[in-house]
């Protein structure tokens, strides 16, 4: 993320897709522009008897789209996820809800946003955050993840096409100044996590596989911790397997470093199953 205001292409991209688009695309799946945490669907580049059985896809990503602290605080009002180009092209206003959530206070994130109740939000009647939305953006730690979300109505100025109680939402995960790097970058990880898991996976079919998701944290010392699956791939058999393969990495990382040089923690999230709308 370049800039907060105007200038990051990846947000504007998604607020595009989710006006205009698909509305269940997940964030992660967007190119992000960090280089360490780029989403990775690997279509492999391994010899054909180490493919995963039909094609199925592996990424390691930071769980949404990843921001520093700095960055974040930059964050005043829902306008700033509009670059000037797209204000031009359309008219918003009759904001009806605008909230920030930080996830971690919620106790199942992982659900659609729709289903978010009132008493986590923290809501503002106007563009501008509120104080205690505010306080959310500048209390975020390390691998909390935030949640900007409004509905409003949506003019196109071209053909004056109207859209009403339009929703957009966009995830942020705070991520330290300097991220965590796996030797030979996230390509070979994805690659060593496809043929570890090359036998474990064989007899899961592409239209019946979930979207399994485990986390993990590179600690400071570059270890392995905090291993978590969110969601299943339902295959019971699989999900154990997946488990164990985070949990054995090779140690090949780079801790990442806050803006003082310091080691820390880093949250990150491998995602295998199908991708897509």
């Amino acid at each position: 993320m370049k800039r907060i205001v105007n200038k990051y292409s990846t947000l504007n991209t998604l607020l595009v897709f989710l006006l205009f688009g698909c509305t269940e695309f997940s964030i992660a799946q967007i190119g992000m522009e960090s280089s360490t945490t780029e989403a990775i669907l690997s279509e492999a580049l391994l010899p054909e008897e180490d493919q995963p059985q039909e094609n199925l896809d592996y990424m390691v990503t930071t769980w949404s789209s990843p921001v520093t602290k700095t960055e974040v605080r930059k964050i005043t009002s829902i306008m700033d996820f509009w670059s000037e180009e797209e204000r031009a092209k359309q008219k918003l206003d009759g904001f009806k809800e605008i909230w920030v959530v930080n996830l971690k206070d919620y106790p199942d994130w992982t659900l659609d946003v729709n289903e978010i109740q009132d008493e986590y939000k923290a809501i503002s009647p106007t563009v501008e955050y509120t104080k205690e939305q505010l306080a959310i953006i500048e209390n975020a730690e390390y691998s909390d993840h935030l949640r900007f979300s409004a509905r409003f109505n949506s003019v196109r100025l071209s053909t004056g096409k109207v859209k009403e109680n339009v929703l957009i939402s966009q995830s942020m995960s705070l991520v330290p100044d300097v991220q965590a790097a796996y030797q030979g970058g996230f390509d070979a990880l994805v690659d060593h996590l496809k043929v570890s898991s090359k036998e474990k996976v064989k007899h899961v079919q592409r239209d019946k596989v979930g979207i399994c998701r485990v986390f993990f944290t590179v600690s400071k010392l570059g270890t392995i911790t905090n291993v978590n699956m969110v969601e299943s791939s339902n295959y019971p058999d699989v999900d154990e397997a997946m488990i164990k393969i985070v949990k054995e990495i090779p140690l090949k990382w780079t801790p990442a470093q806050d803006g003082n040089g310091a080691q820390v923690d880093q949250e990150f999230v491998f995602t295998f199953g199908v991708a897509g709308c």
